[in-house]
């Protein structure tokens, strides 16, 4: 029985496959039920002992005796664990933080675009009477031919109108980089089309 022993580390310190085979049969499920002990997950648990078993094929690992053979592979399954364990404490915290971090960001961005929206329309409110009138049925998605048949104007009334209500409702907001950017991209959307 001690002859087989030996020949056993002799051959994982050899890489013969069929000590590695041995290895697999011999030590992978009572290895996969230690790790379980700390994890809890079956899965991660297998992982962890596959891994071990290919970085001692790798790293070419050499052992003086069964004794120390078993030592070192519950020894690492344990510490491999342990990390396991650490390492998913501190991606949980990660995404918490990532979490509230997201949540605080689009509260402020909710707070900022009504704002922004508050601003907008008091700054139309400040319009011309019918600056007002023009801009905000344009705002309503009507064209511009249907707002001059409406109010029984020009096109080019229209335009004009627009443009100054642009003009007006820009200075009016100030030199915000948001605000401005709301009124580039509002220039540039279906209501000032």
């Amino acid at each position: 029985m001690n002859e087989e022993k030996s020949s056993f580390i002799k051959g994982i310190n050899e890489q013969h496959p069929t000590a590695y085979h041995q290895l697999y049969n011999e030590y992978y499920k009572a290895l996969v039920l230690y790790a379980i002990n700390f994890l809890s997950s079956q899965q991660a648990a297998e992982d962890i002992v596959q891994d071990l078993f290919a970085t001692m094929w790798e790293k070419k690992m050499r052992f003086l005796s069964l004794p120390s053979f078993r030592t070192y592979l519950y020894n690492s399954i344990r510490n491999a664990s342990l990390n396991y364990l650490k390492h998913q404490n501190v991606e949980s915290l990660y995404l918490e933080r990532l979490a509230s971090t997201y949540r605080e960001i689009t509260e402020e961005e909710d707070t900022n675009e009504e704002e922004v929206y508050r601003l907008l329309f008091r700054a139309i409110d400040k319009l011309p009477t019918r600056c007002r009138e023009i801009f905000l049925l344009h705002m309503d998605g009507k064209k511009n031919e249907e707002i001059a048949t409406a109010l029984g104007i020009s096109i080019e009334t229209v335009k004009t109108q627009k443009k100054r209500a642009i003009q007006s409702i820009k200075e009016q907001m100030g030199t915000c980089y948001f605000l401005l950017h709301l009124c580039d991209i509002l220039y540039s959307s279906k209501f000032f089309s």
